[in-house]
């Protein structure tokens, strides 16, 4: 029986926080800019103007440490004009300008939403823009739909397609380095077939390993979404430094998983990375009353956020949903099948033939009352 053990010590490093504010209007009509994921620029849907901004990759040692997490409650640390955006039907929320919110919740499409001054969120530590617009998300999603395993033949005609949704979804990354003491039994396999066995040792020994980059997604309503798994790949490395104007014209949705509660989550992979390496480091097959006493240090949280599509059709009074990621276009989601028609032919022959069987018993039942 293998012992759980408590949590490694902490230690904190220092870390720096940045805060921009933009108002985000057009300097020629006055109209709400978006960031355009094509040109890396604002744009005004209105009148075409374009503006650059500067932005920079997230510097590696931009972090919060756990001590700070625990200290931000309450703090409006985010400085921004936005407003938090709460749905009454989910209880999703999500932060966004509210002169470029839709009015309807992006996950559910509830209209029950209601506005309040953002408070208590820490800034993100980066941003992972959107790669793909909307236009070429439009079109990936029309051939994606059409390519899906026995698609209804009619979808396409009679299909309502809602507007997409760009959404950031809110990810905790953990690093830090730890060191581990330990001492158990192990065991190798031995021999083979009827003649097999297992060959234990105790042992001892200190084992240290360091971790980059363990990602924790710090939304409740994502984490066990099986269409949000089949997309949830990013590339962290292309993440830019918080800057509000990468958000302009979408959602962001806010953490409901905090900093604490995903470090338990990536304690527990740690814990069990720091297993697999112990085993590996014995060459055994088996473990056994296992202790061991992990420490983490140099532990930095980041705050980063990352991008997806989300939108959902009607086909024949039914809603099916779909998730494409922002920056890979990889596409999950449920569509309208059609049955096909070798099972059609099938099922018909076997209806047929157990017709046909029932009408013989049926027959022959008549045909022994008559004889007797």
């Amino acid at each position: 029986m293998e012992n759980n053990n408590s949590a490694p010590n902490i230690t904190t490093v220092n870390v720096r926080q940045t805060q921009v504010q933009n108002d985000n209007k057009c300097p020629s009509c006055g109209a709400t800019l978006a960031y355009d994921p094509l040109t890396g620029n604002l744009v005004c849907n209105f009148c075409g103007t374009s503006v650059r901004f500067d932005s920079a990759y997230a510097e590696p040692e931009l972090g919060y440490t756990l001590t700070e997490l625990q200290n931000i409650a309450g703090k409006n640390i985010w400085q921004t004009t936005s407003k938090l955006i709460t749905c009454g039907s989910c209880g999703g929320q999500f932060v966004a300008d509210p002169s470029s919110i839709s009015g309807l919740c992006p996950f559910c499409g509830s209209n029950s939403v209601t506005q309040s001054d953002v408070n208590g969120t820490p800034e993100p530590t980066g941003v992972v823009p959107f790669a793909i617009d909307k236009a070429s998300a439009q079109v990936m999603l029309k051939q994606w739909l059409s390519q899906c395993r026995n698609v209804a033949a009619d979808v396409a005609q009679n299909t309502q397609f809602s507007d997409l949704e760009g959404v950031y979804v809110p990810y905790w990354i953990f690093s830090c380095d730890t060191t581990a003491s330990y001492k158990g039994q192990f065991g190798i396999n031995r021999g083979c077939g009827e003649d097999s066995y297992v060959e234990w040792h105790k042992s001892s020994g200190v084992t240290s390993h360091r971790f980059k980059d363990l990602t924790v997604i710090a939304s409740n309503r994502l984490a066990n979404d099986y269409y949000w798994k089949n997309i949830s790949s990013f590339n962290f490395d292309f993440a830019q430094k918080f800057n509000p104007n990468l958000l302009a014209g979408f959602w962001a949705e806010s953490y409901s998983i905090d900093g604490t509660q995903a470090w338990q989550t990536a304690m527990n992979k740690i814990y069990e990375t720091i297993k697999e390496d112990i085993k590996a480091r014995e060459i055994a097959d088996h473990v056994d009353k296992l202790e061991m006493n992990p420490s983490a240090s140099n532990v930095h949280a980041k705050y980063v956020l990352a991008p997806i599509w989300i939108t959902s059709f009607k086909y024949k009074n039914k809603i099916y949903r779909t998730l494409i990621n922002g920056q890979t276009g990889k596409i999950s989601g449920d569509w309208p099948r059609r049955f096909p028609k070798a099972l059609l032919i099938v099922l018909i022959i076997v209806l047929a033939y157990i017709g046909l069987m029932l009408t013989g018993g049926l027959l022959s039942c008549v045909v022994a009352a008559l004889g007797a």
